[in-house]
């Protein structure tokens, strides 16, 4: 059976709610890229928002208006824009005032970021993981995010570590302390959010590479 199209969405209830299930990792990723962090489906306000700004996008999508990944990545993200003004005395207000002074620009969910996204998702469940369990173990502080992307990153890098990783199916911690600078105490306790990053490297997917170096940017020089 055939993915229901958006079409099909806009004209039956049964198709709409197989049509979001299987845009549930670009909602995840769309709005993961506005407020920084990896969100949770079950638990978190975000992606609540996000859902109706989807639900919108179906709704209003005309197809001479552009592709409708497109189109609702506007939708959304401005959802989650009016979301976080409103918020300013919770958690996010300081990611969206970083976010409207530096204009990030979220790139567009093309074919290949859908085929990326939906790749890492396969990916995950071999190492019993999700987006929505990396939502609940993404650092919450961006220094510490950013020092996990690092170890991440580096991790790849190394043969030793990638092969092991693959043959145990989670992070050999063992081994990343021998060939990364590190604290056991850290890589053990960021070991998933760790894991995850070193598989979108090792996996070579450049579109997720490219949201995960933006949160480094202003840190350091790449």
């Amino acid at each position: 059976m055939n993915n229901p199209t958006v079409f099909d969405a806009q004209e039956d209830l049964q198709q709409r709610e197989l049509f979001i299930k299987t845009h549930i990792p670009f909602i995840i990723y769309t709005t993961s890229s506005v407020i920084g962090r990896y969100i949770s489906v079950e638990n978190d306000e975000a992606y609540s928002v996000a859902l109706e700004g989807f639900n919108q996008a179906i709704d209003t999508y005309k197809p001479e208006v552009s592709k409708f990944e497109t189109y609702a990545t506007t939708v959304i993200k401005n959802k989650i824009i009016d979301f976080l003004r409103h918020e300013k005395k919770h958690m996010y207000h300081d990611v969206l005032d970083e976010q409207i002074a530096s204009q990030l620009v979220m790139p567009e969910p093309d074919d290949t970021l859908r085929h990326e996204i939906a790749e890492f998702s396969e990916v995950l469940t071999q190492f019993g993981l999700s987006f929505d369990m990396l939502a609940d173990i993404s650092p919450t502080h961006k220094d510490t995010r950013v020092r996990a992307i690092i170890v991440g990153r580096e991790s790849s890098k190394h043969e030793a570590i990638v092969t092991e990783m693959y043959r145990i199916f989670k992070l050999p911690v063992n081994l990343v302390l021998k060939f990364v600078e590190s604290t056991r105490r850290f890589v053990y306790l960021h070991r998933h959010y760790i894991l995850s990053v070193t598989l979108i490297f090792s996996e070579d997917l450049k579109a997720l590479q490219s949201w995960i170096l933006e949160t480094l940017k202003s840190k350091e020089s790449l």
